[in-house]
């Protein structure tokens, strides 16, 4: 039961990285528009959601050289680990790494390979297995562990009394909110296609054309633009599929359609308390400065035992300001944040014109310049395109 969970969670962060870094976070260029040694890593990772079921799983021995501490890791969890490491010690590729990425010219990485089966050992060891110690716990986001307490608290001070918070809503009466928040059902309804023209804010911070184009009931697709090459990732209402202008075009399995479903949901304002099987109130918290109601959301498709969302409400304006989830690493739990902010009202329906999405050591964005609704698209848009051999 383990194991399945361990697969369900690291088929889930795979997809994550494959569908983000190729169509959210958008490649690192070089001045001469070629794409970076990333381009290597994404491919290696495409090929491995291509992988279909009852086929044997490729490890990351078998497609990168000098692979030592992580022999035996599937090559699709590999992208993920490297950005945990990334976030947890706040640095980039290259503060281990040289180009070609195998070579093991930096003490850096030496390093890195002993504090990694420190940590594997100390799981192991002390816990069971279980990933209670990662390489966050000492880092916090600093090459240098943190080994000192901080000073400046002063524990002694008596804690003031809080004050007496008003009753909390129910989750019916949030999502109920949320619904009349962006429009009401009647309005959303009303609607039947949307497409969204913008920029793609790229983790470097450069701006590339984007466009969403999105049918009801549950069509979608994303296409990112460069000035060699276009990305793009739709589904259809039945598949869903990545390609590349070069002629590159890959099927998603079943297992990592879920989110790519989720997304494509026309109306899932309507529909949020359907898409989860399993919905319970946190509590309140704050964003900036908005308080905020927090529901934790396990999704239909989620495994036992698996890590449910967090979803924020805006308690003063019942808009949906944060979603937040955690999957499996080999290393830890690897975290995706994803924030909805300047709503604006277009036909009667409030929409985000800036989402931005954060995971560890990188945040990216989308910032819409225009949404139009209720144009006439054809629904082959949204199937995979196909391209001469």
């Amino acid at each position: 039961m383990t194991q399945t969970k361990n697969m369900a969670g690291r088929f889930h962060i795979s997809f994550l990285l494959v569908i983000l870094l190729v169509t959210a976070i958008g490649l690192v260029v070089t001045e001469k528009g070629r794409v970076t040694a990333m381009t290597a890593a994404l491919n290696a990772s495409l090929r491995a959601a291509q992988q279909k079921p009852g086929q044997e799983t490729k490890l990351a021995e078998q497609t990168y050289k000098n692979i030592q501490v992580f022999k035996g890791l599937p090559v699709a969890d590999l992208e993920p680990t490297m950005a945990f490491i990334s976030g947890s010690l706040g640095v980039k590729c290259n503060f281990c790494h040289v180009n070609s990425f195998e070579k093991d010219d930096k003490p850096t990485k030496q390093t890195a390979r002993q504090m990694i089966r420190m940590v594997f050992d100390l799981n192991k060891g002390s816990f069971n297995g279980a990933n209670a110690v990662s390489c966050f716990t000492c880092h916090r986001g600093k090459p240098q562990p943190v080994s000192v307490p901080a000073v400046g608290q002063n524990l002694w001070q008596p804690i003031p009394t809080a004050a007496k918070e008003s009753p909390l809503p129910t989750v019916d009466q949030i999502f109920d909110r949320y619904v009349q928040a962006v429009g009401g059902e009647q309005a959303l309804l009303k609607v039947t296609s949307r497409v969204a023209r913008g920029s793609r804010i790229g983790a470097d911070g450069v701006l590339v054309p984007e466009e969403v184009y999105q049918k009801a009931p549950n069509k979608i697709l994303t296409v990112t633009t460069y000035h060699d090459v276009a990305f793009s990732v739709g589904y259809n209402g039945t598949t869903g599929w990545g390609s590349s202008s070069k002629g590159d075009v890959r099927d998603l399995p079943v297992p990592q359609l879920a989110q790519l479903k989720m997304e494509a949901e026309f109306y899932r304002e309507i529909k949020t308390k359907e898409m989860y099987r399993k919905l319970t109130l946190v509590g309140r918290s704050t964003i900036g400065e908005n308080e905020v109601y927090v529901i934790d959301a396990l999704r239909q498709d989620a495994p036992l035992g698996g890590h449910p969302e967090k979803l924020y409400f805006d308690a003063r304006s019942g808009l949906l300001l944060r979603r937040y989830h955690e999957s499996e690493t080999i290393l830890g739990m690897f975290p995706l944040q994803t924030d909805y902010e300047d709503y604006r009202e277009v036909d009667g329906i409030k929409q985000p014109f800036l989402i931005r999405w954060f995971m560890p050591g990188r945040s990216w964005g989308r910032k819409i310049s225009e949404i139009r609704q209720n144009l006439d698209i054809d629904d082959s848009r949204f199937n995979a395109p196909t391209f001469k051999p």
